[in-house]
């Protein structure tokens, strides 16, 4: 399988592209491009029954929102997934509301990531049966992670609330260091 999301135009053509016209083009490219191919691989992740792949999920999901959120506002670890979720994820009712225990899935997810086998472990769980989206059951976080994906498919979907970004970025400086977040970001090696 070939990485596609860099196909159509060099490094140098898209550089010029994302430096000469306005912060649009270069946020724009990434989202699309995110949810093109990133996105469309984590709609697969529960198909197999017998194996979903939900800590493919967390991590996947995860450095979405941490790219997203340190072009947008600058902020990255647990303050940047929370401000991602707030904007983008949270649905209207509380336990749809992952922003509230945002602390708790980054720790997940850094344990993930990171460290395999800790003791955050212990009192994170997953219920794929249950209505709500998250729910504590005394020190345990349970989370269903089809409507936790849910609500990030959703926000990448057809007028998803990710394409309403423009809403956030509200002065000219914020447009100008946006646009300069993400530029760094393309041409660090």
């Amino acid at each position: 399988m070939k990485n596609n999301a860099h196909l159509g135009e060099t490094k140098e053509q898209r550089l010029k592209r994302f430096t000469e016209n306005h912060p649009y083009e270069v946020i724009d490219t990434i989202i699309n491009s995110m949810a093109n191919y990133f996105v469309n691989e984590l709609r697969t992740v529960f198909d197999n029954t017998a194996n979903y792949q939900t800590s493919l999920m967390f991590l996947g999901t995860h450095s979405i929102a941490l790219t997203i959120a340190h072009g947008l506002w600058g902020k990255g670890g647990q303050d940047g997934y929370k401000l991602f979720l707030e904007n983008f994820i949270d649905g209207d009712t509380p336990d749809t509301k992952f922003s509230i225990v945002a602390d708790r899935i980054h720790e997940w997810r850094n344990v993930l990531a990171h460290r395999w086998i800790n003791v955050a472990g212990h009192s994170f769980s997953y219920d794929f049966d249950m209505s709500e989206g998250w729910k504590m059951e005394g020190e345990f976080l349970l989370i269903n992670p089809r409507i936790y994906l849910g609500q990030f498919l959703k926000a990448f979907g057809s007028g998803g609330r990710i394409y309403q970004y423009k809403k956030i970025l509200t002065t000219e400086e914020m447009w100008k260091s946006a646009k300069e977040r993400f530029i760094s970001e393309y041409i660090k090696e």
